[in-house]
């Protein structure tokens, strides 16, 4: 960590006015904090791990108090990382002058699958980290940490009192034809062989298997009631008082009967828009993509977890005016959310589930499953040709959330107006949807873009220092008052400003004047970037390691412009800093 990344999560933190999920604040001016245990628990139990702030007051608007001593202070967390939680945990630690006091920062680090739950030793007690703080697991979520340990296999486990004659005939016939069509090897054996061999069936009684009742069943849910999808709409502002939810349903039978249904009551409850496509033609498109939609209903119902302590628990689905919501019981397995869409990457907690579900048929004759690795793809494509935002993934360790924005489509003229302005190919979706809405007169806060746009604040953070270094907007403010508007420049160029207008506006297109930023032909490392400043950087930087005030001569961008870009560049590895940050003579370098 760098000073300027605790300077920015201070700001963060006080535009928020509490601890987040992901940063806990612990006073230490007298001494080291009684009440750390729980949250070194609760942060290497959560994917991703956390952030200990020391040296800060949250009462008085996370002012710096400093702390009593930063040397003794990282002694004593090393201890207590041995010796107060077991397994013992590991972490990294910074030591600042911040404010004018002493402030020491802890990253503590997620354990292995195979160590969790973390326990503090005093207590016996295990936490997890939620977005008010750390709370105590209980028996039934600390099983399924347990569970973890090594490679489910509740799929595989058989379902006592079934037989071939609980198996759905329509569905039961095209999956032997799908088998036999797609293996040379099982084209070769008869019926019970090919449920037996992939794992429909299991020992000696040939019983239905977990992962067989599930995919090909008449009603799984005599067995496993719980293994369906409660779905709800949340109350609209003009629905009368004390309404709890519309249209809530409870999808069960098998998983392709429960796909279809659930894919329905999504495109039923949402709306339809006009959008023009790329060959001009005007056609109507649903709110969220049905092939989105489709591939998130998919890998909850494949994915979730099946073992004894998680069967208690429905796969939920929701829906409001704001976002689309798919959580499942079970978190990610062998995978974590930073590589999820990755190319040739995937895990699979339910293995014969899902191999099973690879030749099993939906009534419009779809595959359940497709293909490994291409689910999260797909739903990355779909959404971003629809102009949408990518979902927001949360790993819990004991669930899984999805989260799809419900975001106005870019009208055709904002298209056109975005395509005018050279720095777009270095935005992220999530930049451009939030420069369009700056063109209609949008203001964002660090808060106010993670209400919109599903995120941390330490993204969210990211995403609009990102717009200020490719120079399409400006921040305005200080710490957790900061305001980010469109750039002035963009301003007399079709940019509107009614306050409040939604992106989708239908505006008159007028051309935008270039910003003089360089193209991204410049190197490979800058075609990668995602804004113009930070193509300009490393350019330079490719004659040599340069100081800030070298880079600031060299390039023209300000002082301010300069900084966020490099920051992004060090985030990602391109750059490194040779000496400390503020110090003279320190300089950049290409890695």
């Amino acid at each position: 960590m760098h000073l300027d990344e605790l300077t920015a999560l201070v700001a963060d933190l006080r535009g928020e006015g509490s601890d987040t999920a992901e940063v806990e604040v612990k006073r230490a001016a007298k001494g080291f904090p009684d009440s750390l245990e729980p949250t070194m628990s609760a942060f290497a139990n959560t994917p991703g791990g956390g952030i200990v702030v020391f040296g800060l007051d949250e009462r008085t608007d996370f002012a710096a108090t400093g702390v009593y001593n930063p040397a003794a202070c990282k002694s004593t967390l090393a201890a207590k990382a041995r010796q107060a939680v077991t397994p013992p945990i590991t972490f990294e630690v910074w030591d600042f002058e911040f404010e004018g006091a002493p402030v020491v920062v802890a990253k503590i680090h997620e354990l292995p699958a195979h160590g969790k739950p973390c326990r503090v030793i005093a207590t016996g007690k295990a936490f997890l980290r939620s977005y008010d703080g750390d709370y105590q697991l209980s028996q039934v979520e600390e099983q399924a940490f347990i569970a973890n340990r090594s490679t489910p296999t509740f799929d595989q486990q058989t379902v006592p009192g079934t037989d071939t004659s609980d198996l759905n005939p329509t569905l039961l016939s095209a999956y032997l034809a799908s088998c036999r069509s797609s293996s040379t090897a099982l084209a070769e054996l008869i019926d019970d062989e090919i449920l037996f061999r992939t794992g429909v069936t299991a020992g000696p009684e040939r019983s239905l298997t977990t992962a067989g009742l599930l995919a090909l069943g008449i009603y799984p849910q005599q067995h496993l009631p719980n293994c369906v999808i409660q779905a709800s709409v949340a109350p609209k502002s003009a629905d009368p008082a004390g309404t709890r939810a519309a249209d809530a349903r409870r999808f069960d039978g098998p998983i392709p009967l429960i796909l279809d249904e659930a894919l329905r009551w999504v495109l039923r409850n949402t709306r339809t828009r006009i959008r023009f496509g790329p060959e001009g033609q005007v056609r109507d498109e649903p709110e969220f993509p049905a092939e989105a939609v489709r591939e998130l209903l998919s890998n909850a119902l494949i994915h979730r977890d099946l073992g004894p302590y998680a069967l208690t628990q429905a796969i939920t689905l929701k829906l409001d005016e704001r976002q689309l919501l798919i959580s499942n019981p079970g978190g990610l397995w062998g995978i974590t959310v930073d590589r999820l869409g990755k190319v040739g990457v995937t895990s699979a907690r339910n293995g014969h589930l899902l191999r099973i579900c690879q030749n099993v048929r939906t009534r419009e004759g779809n595959r359940v499953v497709e293909a490994l690795a291409s689910g999260i793809p797909a739903i990355l494509n779909s959404l971003s040709a629809a102009g949408m935002v990518p979902p927001r993934f949360h790993d819990q360790g004991i669930r899984f959330s999805v989260v799809v924005p419900n975001h106005t489509l870019l009208a055709p003229d904002d298209l056109s107006w975005l395509a005018t302005i050279p720095a777009r190919a270095f935005l992220s979706d999530r930049q451009r949807h939030a420069l369009v809405a700056m063109r209609h007169g949008q203001t964002w806060t660090n808060q106010s873009l993670r209400e919109v746009f599903p995120m941390d604040s330490r993204e969210a953070r990211q995403e609009l220092a990102g717009l200020v270094a490719a120079g399409v907007a400006v921040a305005e403010g200080e710490r957790g008052g900061r305001v980010y508007r469109l750039a002035d420049r963009l301003i007399g160029h079709g940019a509107h400003q009614a306050h409040g207008t939604t992106s989708g506006s239908a505006t008159t297109s007028r051309s935008v004047e270039p910003i003089g930023q360089p193209q991204a032909s410049t190197t490979r490392r800058a075609a990668g970037s995602r804004n113009a400043n930070a193509a300009s950087i490393t350019r330079h930087l490719e004659t040599g390691p340069k100081t800030l005030a070298e880079l600031v001569d060299a390039t023209g961008l300000s002082q301010r412009q300069i900084t966020y870009a490099l920051q992004y560049l060090r985030d990602t590895g391109a750059v490194i800093l040779q000496g400390k940050p503020g110090q003279a003579g320190s300089r950049y370098a290409l890695q």
